[in-house]
């Protein structure tokens, strides 16, 4: 009877294909969209955790940098922190998400006091010069590299022109940046900003440095920088929703596919299904049969769609920034979700067909 399956998908070879490419297509969104919000989140949170600075001071409804548009935190803060016994320097950072110019998706500009900035953290210009005017902005290679974007060009950001000064190095916090006056200024939020970076005298002291801000600032949160990029592994609930109604969009589109595809293709063989039940098979035996058809169909979707995601995921990388994350335990999911699919989708038709009469099987034309 497995010839029978095999026999089965070969006569009826397009509506096989259709039907392995609407569980593919399943599969591909449930790895490559999940893929590239883990992938975006942990790349941020990298590039947050790799700044030099060992702590990040800010308010307590904020999750933590990347995650808001709004300057909520008082810059005067700053001040204060730096006369705390332990710290070594202070630089008030503006973060802002916005949708991306050129592509899909959204991007991060980061605002920021240039000396302050650069005392707390590693970062040096590679390339041109250093913030100096309100109208200019510095990169990281990357961005220009994906942008095609070169010293003098110009970048839309808030509605004005911004002109590229200089292309920094290492990658870390927002790929773009520009004077936080300036965002200040365009976002009317005058002496305010995202979060504080802290930087202590020294390492190993940075957990009393810690206490000794929220001692001296109660009411507020402080975050070690080395633990943001975990943070941000952890996903935020907006992502988590997201994933979930990818999950249940794909279940559902192979469960339709499935169920229409083994539909139609049962209701063919209605005669040849009343021959096998004249002949002494069991409703238990037609509906494994048919389950198998099914699982069949579903195994060789689920192949296609790693090939795909795999081939996409590559493809995005390569010409775009942006970071997807294949994990082994979502790639396993996929699976289940087309595989379960796809047997759940031909029970309904299996069903159907198993509890038919013999008699009017044989004579349906």
């Amino acid at each position: 009877m497995d010839n029978l399956v095999t026999a089965n998908l070969k006569q009826r070879p397009i509506r096989t294909i259709i039907s392995v490419i609407g569980v593919a297509l399943g599969v591909v969104l449930v790895v490559l969209m999940v893929g590239l919000s883990h992938g975006v989140l942990q790349e941020q949170g990298r590039r947050n955790s790799n700044v030099g600075a060992e702590l990040l001071f800010t308010r307590p409804n904020n999750y933590g940098p990347g995650t808001s548009s709004v300057l909520s935190l008082p810059v005067q803060y700053a001040p204060k922190i730096a006369e705390i016994n332990g710290v070594q320097a202070v630089s008030p950072v503006g973060q802002y998400l916005k949708p991306s110019n050129q592509s899909f998706g959204m991007e991060m500009v980061e605002g920021i006091d240039i000396d302050t900035y650069q005392k707390v953290t590693n970062l040096s210009i590679d390339q041109g010069k250093t913030l100096s005017e309100d109208n200019e902005v510095i990169v990281d290679p990357i961005y220009a590299k994906d942008k095609k974007v070169k010293i003098g060009d110009s970048i839309d950001l808030f509605g004005h022109k911004f002109y590229v000064s200089g292309i920094y190095q290492p990658e870390i916090g927002a790929r773009i940046k520009i004077k936080l006056s300036m965002m200040q200024n365009l976002l009317g939020s005058k002496d305010r900003c995202s979060f504080v970076f802290v930087k202590c005298q020294t390492t190993s002291n940075q957990e009393q440095v810690a206490t000794n801000i929220l001692s001296t600032l109660p009411g507020n949160k402080v975050l070690f920088t080395r633990e943001i990029q975990s943070l941000y592994e952890k996903g935020l609930p907006a992502v988590n929703t997201f994933v979930k109604a990818v999950v249940v969009v794909s279940i559902i589109i192979s469960i339709l596919v499935i169920m229409l595809a083994m539909y139609t293709t049962i209701t063919e063989r209605t005669r040849e299904i009343g021959v096998l039940k004249s002949l002494g098979a069991s409703k238990s035996f037609i509906i494994f049969e048919i389950e198998k058809e099914a699982l069949l169909i579903s195994v060789l979707g689920t192949l296609l769609g790693y090939l795909v995601a795999i081939t996409g995921r590559w493809l995005i990388i390569k010409n775009t920034s942006l970071i997807i994350d294949l994990e082994l335990k979502w790639l396993l999911y996929a699976a289940l979700v087309g595989i379960l699919s796809g047997l759940i989708g031909a029970l309904y038709p299996a069903l159907k067909v198993a509890n038919q009469d013999p008699v009017k099987a044989l004579s349906y034309e």
